[in-house]
């Protein structure tokens, strides 16, 4: 009966095997070195550690060809580290950016095992950093696909190569190769390998292995040595498999089905039925609502970035956690604003906690991107009569918040602000600027003769606060305006005669 039902199961696991060939792979080598180093992070773990946070430094390699092509902005690694930092906020390790480093590469955006692209990754490395470096596409030497991510070490390597279509995936790929960063092994260590070629080794086949796995020893992974096949009562989990004594036996379920959800009912060989933990972030699961590390798993972590091979990252640069938990509100300009402008437009939002800086995005006619540490931004490099797109994200160390920005749209107008002189009025200077409430505001000037003026103040709806209908005399003069029914902001002077306008931006206090 067991046999039938592993039967039917297999011919499964066998129309899977399309959408299994293009699942995420991840190609680190688990070496019998890395396995050693895992084992003395698994045995220091059982001394008492400190339950304290610790901060990673992370540099950011943005990878692209020569003619810098194909590959992500800053804007786009940024917005995937709030996921990171969540998915790894249970364990307290958290995870803020020490920099971005852009390379140029063909080579190494795609073909990452050649001698040249890791001397290129080893000389862009930053010693006091965890680095990823995020490439195009991985490639073997035959050209053929290599997976989606790795952890590389030895000979000075100790970085991680990623897809940059896998940060924030739901497969969890960079959650899982910092785990190898940290020396975590696979929860189905031993049993890695592509089981449409029918390797033994390459996850778990009912076909080969039937319901009841009787097989010690798993040989030929693609990634491991020949390991112990782990038992499901736990006796000997501290030397087979993945060493980790809380995350169950895994004989590559996961990678076999590509799913979240155990499809076969399997016995090891001392009949114990195996209940795997698809959902740990270190398998091969795919489409689980969550993954998760162990205690276990944590502990080992913790020893490995407590260790002397990691004093590197230990920099005391950051010691609090302090992410963007919240959206930015633009307060203007509002939904479907039109300005009479359109070199002068003020984009204003309100200020957001633990915000170090904001990326202000404009689109529509232009792409356009600023950054500042205010919470408004004069805009002047604008078009006429055009549709545009603002968003404005809040930035820190930590990247930014994982909450959707909100859009607002808004049209310009054909008015201009820009200065200028008129053939009569000139030498002119208005101060102070900016001006302090209830302050005056003064318009000094040289006129060659006297000339009927009008004085107007907009504010940036295009609003007129102050209207003034006077004539500048001829000679050098000294106009004020007073400001105490003016409220703080931006607004737009326009001294306009027969013979033209001068216009100029005033800030009010």
């Amino acid at each position: 009966m067991r046999f039938i039902k592993s039967l039917f199961l297999s011919l499964i696991m066998i129309f899977s095997i399309n959408s299994y060939a293009q699942k995420m792979r991840c190609s680190t080598d688990q070496d019998t070195e890395f396995m050693k180093r895992l084992q003395r992070n698994v045995d220091n773990s059982f001394t008492q550690k400190a339950k304290v946070a610790r901060f990673v430094p992370v540099e950011l390699h943005l990878v692209a060809d020569n003619d810098g092509s194909l590959t992500l902005t800053e804007d786009e690694i940024i917005s995937k580290m709030c996921i990171l930092n969540n998915r790894y906020a249970d364990i307290e390790m958290h995870f803020y950016i020490a920099g971005i480093n852009k390379i140029f590469n063909t080579t190494l955006n795609h073909r990452q095992g050649l001698a040249s692209s890791r001397t290129l990754m080893r000389n862009n490395k930053n010693e006091d950093a965890m680095n990823i470096f995020l490439v195009n596409e991985i490639l073997q030497n035959d050209f053929e696909p290599s997976g989606a991510a790795g952890y590389y070490t030895g000979g000075g390597n100790d970085f991680i190569v990623m897809l940059q279509s896998t940060p924030g995936d739901d497969g969890y790929t960079m959650e899982h190769e910092i785990g190898h960063h940290f020396s975590l092994a696979h929860t189905h260590f031993g049993w890695e390998g592509d089981i449409s070629q029918g390797s033994s080794s390459g996850g778990y086949n009912p076909l080969i292995h039937g319901d009841t796995v009787t097989i010690e020893i798993i040989t030929g992974s693609t990634q491991a040595p020949p390991t112990e096949v782990e038992l499901m009562d736990g006796s000997n989990c501290t030397t087979a498999g993945d060493r980790i004594c809380d995350t169950p036996p895994d004989y590559g379920f996961g990678q076999a089905c590509s799913c979240c959800t155990m499809r076969w009912d399997v016995w090891d060989r001392n009949g114990d039925m195996i209940i795997p933990m698809l959902d740990n972030i270190m398998s091969y699961s795919q489409n689980c609502p969550e993954n998760f590390f162990t205690d276990g798993q944590r502990d080992a972590m913790f020893e490995d970035f407590d260790s002397p091979l990691r004093s590197h990252l230990r920099t005391g640069e950051v010691t609090e956690y302090t992410p963007i938990t919240e959206e930015v509100t633009i307060t203007s300009p509002q939904v479907a604003d039109k300005f009479d402008s359109f070199d002068g437009v003020l984009i204003e939002w309100d200020a957001v906690l633990n915000a170090e800086t904001y990326v202000v995005n404009i689109s529509g006619g232009q792409q356009l991107r600023y950054e500042t540490s205010d919470t408004e931004m004069y805009i002047e490099e604008l078009e006429p009569s055009s549709l545009y797109f603002v968003d404005v994200k809040a930035y820190n160390k930590f990247g930014t918040g994982c909450q959707n920005s909100i859009r607002v749209f808004f049209e310009t107008g054909t008015g201009s602000t820009s200065t200028n002189e008129t053939e009569s009025i000139n030498d002119i200077n208005i101060y102070p600027n900016p001006v302090k409430n209830a302050e005056d505001l003064v318009i000094d000037y040289n006129s060659d003769k006297n000339i009927v003026s009008k004085i107007r103040l907009h504010n940036l709806q295009g609003k007129v606060v102050e209207l003034i209908n006077t004539t500048f005399a001829a000679g050098n003069n000294k106009f004020k305006i007073n400001t105490s029914a003016l409220i703080s902001g931006l607004y737009i002077l326009e001294i306009e005669t027969e013979e033209g306008i001068i216009s100029e931006k005033i800030i009010v206090e």
